[in-house]
């Protein structure tokens, strides 16, 4: 009998352990929570980023194509992140002391980087965390911050908690991160605001990008994104970039431009574009509208008008809609 006891009290122990790991698991986001999301054929590839100068109509969209290469691209910046959180979080904390659980530190057997992850619970269903690291053989004051933030999970009509939806800030720090032994090729920062509070809710995902590499010109940009999406209604991305946008070298001059992409979740939809500065004379502006299959259907530009082709009335969204980021 005391020995059934005894087997049913390590059960017991072993099950709350679990039950508070999962509470702190709760307390960050995942990939899902802040993924944007752009309709897209099964298979489809990322490629053909830029204006193609031999476009036609009925030709894949370039504004299409390039709203899913930026979006995709917003995705991989915190894909690599988030993923190693996950992979941390996947195992047994190393401790749980009151409101505050921590993984690590940790060292893959062939990594030269030590890693620990701390969630803070500061409220019912408000956290904080941050993700550190440093060299394997580096002493523990090295450790720097390569991600921080916070988090409130969402709830459902019984007030509890809904796993992958939530809300919060955080911010990935590329620049700590090349202090470490072995890191990507990543600079600058991204900071994130998001929401995502229901399965059918309306998603909001802000980014700012700070000093963070271009890998077409090399040079070290800031850019804004803003993503607005609802299951079954499509959607709409904000996207502004200050960088040189001529292919030409020797113009060097450096221009302003805001990139605003409508559609509907049949796939339909439209950018509006908007440039100055630099070599642009005054305020530049470029529309294109793409069907269902993705092509384009509609073209029109400031300053070429006769390269054009098609009617505003095949689009989905028959008006201009520009951003409202800065420009």
């Amino acid at each position: 009998m005391k020995r059934s006891m005894l087997i049913a009290a390590a059960v017991l122990v072993a099950a709350c352990g679990r039950e508070r790991a999962d509470e702190f698991r709760r307390g960050f986001p995942k990939a899902n929570e802040v993924n944007l999301e752009v309709p897209a054929r099964a298979g489809q590839a990322l490629s053909g980023a830029s204006q193609r100068q031999d476009a036609l109509e009925g030709d894949r969209a370039s504004f299409y194509v390039f709203t899913r290469v930026v979006t995709a691209t917003v995705n991989s910046g915190t894909a690599a992140i988030l993923g190693l959180v996950k992979a941390i979080t996947d195992n047994p904390p190393t401790s749980i002391t009151g409101n505050v659980a921590t993984w690590g530190p940790h060292t893959d057997p062939l990594s030269p980087n030590t890693f620990k992850f701390t969630v803070m619970k500061t409220k019912a269903n408000d956290y904080s965390y941050t993700l550190e690291a440093k060299g394997k053989n580096d002493p523990n004051t090295a450790y720097v911050v390569i991600l921080s933030g916070t988090h409130v999970v969402a709830t459902d009509a019984n007030g509890q908690p809904m796993e992958k939806f939530g809300s919060g800030t955080f911010l990935i720090d590329w620049n700590e991160a090349q202090k470490l032994p072995e890191h990507d090729a990543n600079v600058g920062s991204a900071e994130f605001v998001y929401s995502r509070p229901a399965p059918l809710s309306q998603v909001e995902i802000d980014v700012v990008f700070s000093k963070v590499k271009d890998h077409e010109t090399g040079q070290l940009v800031d850019a804004l994104y803003k993503y607005v999406a609802t299951p079954g209604s499509g959607g709409s991305f904000d996207f502004g970039m200050v960088k040189n946008l001529d292919s030409d070298p020797a113009k060097s001059a450096v221009e302003s431009a805001t990139i605003h992409s409508r559609w509907l979740e049949s796939g339909a939809g439209r950018s509006d574009v908007r440039a100055k500065g630099g070599d642009i004379p005054g305020v530049a502006t470029l529309n294109e509208c793409w069907d269902s299959d993705f092509n384009s259907r509609y073209l029109a530009a400031s300053f070429a008008p006769n390269a054009g082709w098609g009617s505003q009335s095949a689009c989905a969204f028959p008006n201009a809609d520009y951003s409202n980021l800065p420009l």
